[in-house]
C-alpha cells in the first residue's frame, strides 16, 4: 500500500503480496480504510512519544534539541512505509487518512513539546519549537524523497543543526 497508495492497491494484491488469500483479510478488515487504521493504531504512537527519551542534560541546550530531532528522526525512518502510507494518503486527500493524520497530530504535537519541558526546559515556547521540530521532519522527509542519494544522516544531522540554529537557546 506504501508503495501504491491505497486506491491504486486492491485487497487481492495485498493478499497476494502478503501470501494470504483476499477472505482471510476481509475477515479482520472491513475495508481498506480499517486495514490502514489499524496499520496507524497498532504502531502505538502515544503510548512510544510518553517514553521521554534519555539527555544527557549537561550538554548544551542545543545540542540537546538537535537529539531530540535525531530521535525522532530516526524513528519515523524506522517506519518509513508507514509514513510514505499516511503522507501520500493525506496528500491525495483520502477521507481515512485525513482524521489519522489529524490524530496522529494530536498525539504527536504535545508528545514532543513533553518531551522538550523535560529534556531542554531552556526552551520558552515549547509548542512553538515542537512546531518547528515538526516542521523539520516534514522538510527532511521531503528531502529524502527527492535528494534520495544525500545520505540519511547527513539530512538529520543538517536538520537538527537548523532547528538548533533558528531556535537559539541562550541559558
Amino acid at each position: 500500500m506504501s508503495e501504491h497508495g491505497s486506491t491504486k492497491m486492491s485487497m487481492r494484491q495485498l493478499a497476494r503480496e502478503c501470501g494470504l488469500n483476499v477472505a482471510a483479510i476481509y475477515y479482520y478488515f472491513e475495508s481498506k480504510d480499517a486495514l490502514l487504521t489499524a496499520v496507524i493504531d497498532e504502531r502505538r504512537y502515544g503510548a512510544r512519544l510518553a517514553v521521554i527519551p534519555q539527555i544527557d542534560p549537561s550538554l548544551p541546550p542545543e545540542d540537546r534539541l538537535a537529539l531530540i530531532f535525531a530521535t525522532v528522526w530516526d524513528g519515523a525512518l524506522a517506519e518509513e512505509p508507514v509514513w510514505r502510507l499516511l503522507l501520500g494518503e493525506g496528500l491525495r486527500g483520502e477521507p481515512a487518512a485525513l482524521p489519522m493524520g489529524r490524530d496522529l497530530l494530536e498525539v504527536f504535537r504535545p508528545g514532543l513539546a513533553d518531551w522538550l519541558k523535560i529534556a531542554v526546559p531552556e526552551v520558552e515556547t515549547p509548542d512553538a519549537v515542537t512546531d518547528l521540530l515538526i516542521g523539520q521532519l516534514f522538510a527532511g522527509f521531503v528531502r529524502h524523497i527527492f535528494d534520495p542519494e544525500t545520505p540519511l544522516a547527513t539530512i538529520r544531522d543538517e536538520a537538527g543543526r537548523s532547528l538548533a540554529h533558528a531556535v537559539a537557546i541562550h541559558p
